[in-house]
């Protein structure tokens, strides 16, 4: 592997749970020298507390946070105290990116705004992702993604006909808006090597989750129609929905668009006289009688397998796809033809398979690194070689409870 992309760049990342640190991990597996920073305070949530089973160290055992803190060295640092404030300063004297997803007020609180951080180093690039975004009158509410994804109206979208609005079973502006920070971190240094300059990247959850609704949104717009629920329907085209596989909880999804398709599907179904029922004879009218096309679809597709189902399917052309588990993306071919999961271990869990990056080099994935930081794992690098500070400096530091590898007040295992 040649030299990574952001190799000699230093990346300051306060950010915590899921779209900060997606975006950071990225960032490290691009070659940025990440210094993920927590406080024994007051650990990442996303650490969980576990029960235990691999480790008595609950909080190193969280599957979620190994997963987006690859890529990472890891210190703590007490930012309600004045010592690690100063600290932090003097690591953004030597810094690149500055990377937080606190409520916007929290940054201020300690110090540590944009204008303060330009004032110790004018090149600085903050990338602050908040719930509604560092200005407007939402501006200090406190948000999760679900929160946000409601806000931008999500949810009115998610749902079934004639049933209540719904929130995604899977979250959407966390992972989203850790891939637009990362992105929009690139961007920001791309320019400043342009201009010498930093800036502020402030980025909105909600904001994230409303450039999906585009079509929804400009839809009201421009012809004043509200979006009506529908599962897993398509606006125009029928049939288009999960259908029921042999098994437990297996799915298939179909999606047929023109009346060539949906000849080739009665073949394949086995059923060639519905091609000339008039009921499904054409777009519209299969779209008007999807309700009698569903149980007619699953007696074919009850007695199959969905692998088995996508294969017939695929081969005459029309789109298919299993309904796909975690266990399912581990073992599926075609993510293994392209080594997307690669193993690495960790202490206190062991070998585990972690996904690669969302891009890759022209040749293969960009190497996992290095496994998520323990707790405070190189507060001795970072503060001793980094900074210069002495054994006995980092030492007092311990006793003051500024840094440590040992968490305070750990909530019990579940």
């Amino acid at each position: 592997m040649q030299k990574l992309p952001l190799e000699g760049y230093r990346v300051l990342d306060l950010s915590t749970w899921w779209a900060g640190p997606l975006g950071t991990m990225i960032l490290g597996g691009l070659g940025a020298e990440v210094i993920k920073i927590e406080a024994i305070q007051r650990l990442d949530g996303y650490r969980g507390t576990y029960s235990g089973a691999l480790s008595s160290k609950t909080y190193e055992t969280s599957p979620a946070f190994n997963t987006v803190n690859r890529n990472k060295l890891g210190i703590t640092l007490n930012l309600d105290s004045a010592k690690g404030v100063q600290i932090f300063r003097e690591l953004v004297k030597i810094s690149d990116v500055v990377y937080e997803n606190y409520s916007a007020r929290v940054m201020e609180a300690f110090g540590l705004d944009y204008p303060s951080l330009q004032k110790i180093n004018p090149s600085i690039i903050m990338v602050s992702v908040t719930g509604f975004g560092r200005t407007g009158p939402w501006r200090d509410y406190v948000s999760f993604a679900a929160t946000s994804e409601s806000m931008a109206g999500l949810p009115e979208i998610t749902g079934y006909p004639g049933g209540p609005p719904i929130i995604p079973g899977a979250i959407l502006a966390d992972p989203l808006s850790g891939v637009y920070a990362a992105l929009a971190t690139l961007a920001a240094l791309h320019a400043r090597g342009r201009t010498g300059r930093g800036q502020l990247v402030d980025l909105s959850l909600l904001e994230t989750t409303s450039t999906v609704l585009g079509d929804v949104l400009i839809d009201h717009l421009m012809n004043g129609r509200l979006p009506v629920r529908q599962g897993n329907r398509h606006p125009r085209f029928a049939p288009h929905d999960v259908y029921r596989c042999q098994g437990e909880d297996q799915w298939v999804a179909i999606a047929i668009r023109s009346d060539e398709e949906w000849r080739r599907f009665c073949q394949t179904l086995d059923r060639p006289e519905l091609a000339n029922d008039s009921r499904f004879a054409g777009v519209r009218s299969r779209w008007q009688n999807q309700d009698a096309l569903k149980p007619v679809i699953e007696e074919w597709t009850i007695k199959r397998s969905k692998e088995a189902a996508c294969r017939l399917l695929q081969k005459q052309g029309i789109a298919a796809g299993g309904v796909a588990s975690a266990k399912d993306l581990l073992r599926d071919p075609h993510l293994k033809a392209r080594g997307f999961f690669q193993r690495i271990h960790r202490q206190e869990v062991g070998m585990h398979p972690y996904p690669s990056l969302p891009m890759r080099s022209s040749q293969q994935p960009y190497p996992m690194g290095r496994p998520a930081p323990l707790l405070g794992e190189h507060n001795q690098y970072v503060l001793g070689e980094l900074l210069g500070m002495t054994q006995d400096q980092i030492e007092e530091l311990v006793r003051e409870q500024v840094i440590g590898t040992e968490p305070l007040n750990l909530p019990p295992a579940r």
